[in-house]
């Protein structure tokens, strides 16, 4: 059975879930006012569920999974049957079905009274199962999982998922396949600037339902100017989607920490930097908290700013860095 801990919600938090468990450590970091961001970890049995959710057009879809993810995950656990890495990654796939519905289900009577905006939210997630001896990431976005190993001295970052953007060309290939004859499938304002449909960079993500159903692409004609927004007819879509891509993989003796992280991140840094910077450390909140500041610290340098000086902004912020938000489980203790 899966014990539950109370979630981490503070900043940089750290701790042994139990003695055999790994540990971890979530930090965040606001571009946005208010920030659309979410991410946590929890104990589970002897191991960790960890989560970010990275939130598009507003707060309230990353918010509505943040709060789900456990419940509906150890539920979906519990129902499922198999040997244990069977075992998570149905519920993974379950739980992401199941968050998907009832998000669809309530933007739905938002959407017939009025509230055209519930269409054009969305996040992005990811989520890590971390038990003895394996780990299952599941990733419906552009969030990424990276795998930081180290074996003989040297240091590795591997990403575990899919990154799901339309500035893949491997994502662009998918949809114009899928959707033959439509000129403005993706459209890029430069080669890290490409948009579904002109509306969305990922191409997996939850919400976002004027680019899945027709009910929520403005049928009734309503202004734009209330909130209500549509794709150019003919509507082919679904052009995105929510099923996440899971990987399960062994935890080797080599394998040292899983950090999970929204686009923020990534923007700043690749997979091995991250890596290199945090192969040497021990304290996953220590290896959290480093991320984070050197993010910040390069996203200032761009921006001919102090770190300080970038802090210190009350607004324009979202211009020179995205939210940030950091989880990192340790895979095994010294």
């Amino acid at each position: 059975m899966w014990r539950l801990a109370v979630p981490l919600t503070c900043l940089a938090t750290d701790r042994w879930a139990r003695s055999s468990a790994p540990s971890y450590a979530t930090v965040t970091y606001a571009a946005n006012s208010p920030i659309e961001d979410r991410v946590s970890a929890e104990t589970i049995s002897e191991g960790v569920l960890t989560s970010v959710f990275d939130g598009h057009g507003g707060w309230q879809i990353s918010n509505y999974l943040h709060q789900h993810i456990s419940p509906v995950f150890a539920s979906a656990y519990q129902r499922s049957t198999g040997p244990p890495k069977k075992r998570v990654e149905a519920a993974l796939r379950q739980s992401y079905d199941q968050m998907e519905s009832a998000v669809v289900d309530m933007a739905r009577q938002a959407y017939k009274v009025g509230f055209g905006e519930v269409a054009s939210t969305g996040s992005c997630a990811i989520t890590a199962v971390v038990l003895p001896g394996f780990f299952a990431v599941a990733n419906s976005g552009d969030c990424q999982a990276v795998l930081v190993s180290v074996k003989d001295g040297q240091i590795t970052g591997k990403n575990i998922c899919t990154i799901h953007s339309s500035n893949s060309l491997s994502e662009q290939e998918k949809l114009r396949a899928l959707h033959p004859g439509e000129a403005d499938i993706v459209v890029c304002r430069h080669a890290k600037a490409c948009y579904v449909k002109q509306r969305l960079m990922p191409t997996r993500s939850f919400g976002d339902l004027d680019l899945k159903w027709p009910e929520f692409n403005n049928p009734d004609h309503l202004p734009r100017q209330q909130g209500f927004r549509s794709v150019k007819s003919p509507f082919t879509g679904p052009y995105i989607t929510h099923v996440p891509d899971i990987v399960v993989s062994d935890i080797s003796s080599h394998d040292k920490f899983l950090i999970l992280a929204s686009d923020g991140l990534w923007d700043e840094m690749s997979e091995q930097e991250a890596a290199d910077l945090v192969g040497g450390l021990e304290d996953p909140g220590k290896a959290a908290s480093l991320l984070l500041e050197t993010a910040l610290s390069i996203a200032a340098k761009n921006a001919r700013l102090t770190v300080a000086e970038l802090k210190a902004l009350k607004h324009g912020r979202r211009h020179l860095h995205d939210d940030i938000s950091i989880a990192v489980v340790r895979l095994r203790k010294e």
